[in-house]
């Protein structure tokens, strides 16, 4: 299933795209082109140490056997989650003044630093990117298996695409509308995240709270051995345990987890959302007195 891996990485790779674009336009923007080479080092850099931590990462998944692996995937999982939620909350607050934060930071680093305040600058910021990709990627390696690649790679590919086209100015798109409606798709994988994560550690016997299993939805398998179609493992169920995390059989703690961050999570996004119109309705009526 690459489905899920692509809309991640799209996602994540997008954020670069953005962070990348906003520091070459400045630059561009402020006749400085001739430091376009540290931001491009940096990022670099930080996409080489993220692909180092993936390793790291996945090392230890090929070392751990039994609870030892129940533990750490779910642990790997639920950190994923965790840095999940934390970037789309950011994304949520900050969205809108990204772009201005980012090359006051940029005028800071020039002042201070130069080039060399320019590379440690996209670094860092390429960096978060970078590690909570392959962090994701490992959950979600742990969670759909090999194909998973396919989809981060592809992903990644579309955001290289968008990203190029944006600043080229070949390519306009609302990324505000983009990161918003991708956001309550990552909320819903997000909750299935947490309740794998959490199966996972009750399975390694670290979780003792509300083990008993809820329901068990899972049809029986069919004479030649395969899954039926709403099976967790069928076409349908799979594809529906790939992108929102469904369980046919999960425990009391899984579904309790689940709908309490969906319940939390999308609250949050729709005040979010109504506080942004309503600044936004506000500045339309100042605009309109002053003119």
């Amino acid at each position: 299933m690459i489905i899920t891996p692509t809309i991640i990485s799209l996602r994540e790779g997008l954020e670069v795209a953005l962070i990348l674009v906003i520091m070459l336009s400045y630059l561009k923007k402020t006749n400085q082109s001739d430091l376009r080479r540290f931001v491009i080092n940096g990022s670099v850099f930080a996409a080489i140490v993220s692909l180092g931590v993936a390793t790291v990462v996945g090392f230890f998944w090929g070392v751990f056997e039994g609870a030892m692996l129940n533990i750490f995937e779910g642990t790997v999982v639920l950190i994923a989650a965790l840095l999940l939620t934390t970037m789309i909350l950011w994304m949520w607050k900050a969205g809108s003044s990204v772009a201005k934060d980012i090359e006051t930071s940029m005028e800071s680093s020039i002042i201070k630093q130069s080039g060399i305040g320019l590379a440690l600058l996209s670094f860092s910021l390429v960096l978060r990117e970078g590690v909570e990709l392959s962090l994701f990627s490992m959950a979600l390696l742990i969670q759909e298996g090999d194909l998973s690649y396919v989809g981060v790679a592809l992903g990644l590919v579309l955001a290289a695409g968008i990203g190029f086209g944006i600043y080229k100015g070949s390519l306009r798109i609302s990324m505000r509308s983009l990161f918003n409606w991708t956001s309550v798709f990552l909320i819903l994988f997000a909750a299935g995240m947490i309740a794998y994560g959490i199966h996972e550690l009750q399975e390694a016997g670290l979780l003792l709270i509300g083990p008993l299993e809820v329901w068990n939805i899972n049809p029986p398998l069919l004479p030649d051995g395969s899954y039926p179609l709403l099976h967790e493992n069928g076409a349908i169920g799979g594809l529906a345990k790939a992108l929102f995390g469904y369980n046919g059989n999960p425990s009391a703690l899984e579904v309790a987890a689940y709908l309490a961050y969906i319940a939390i999570a999308l609250s949050y996004f729709w005040r979010e959302r109504k506080t942004l119109a309503s600044i936004g309705q506000k500045e339309s009526t100042k605009v309109a007195l002053v003119s």
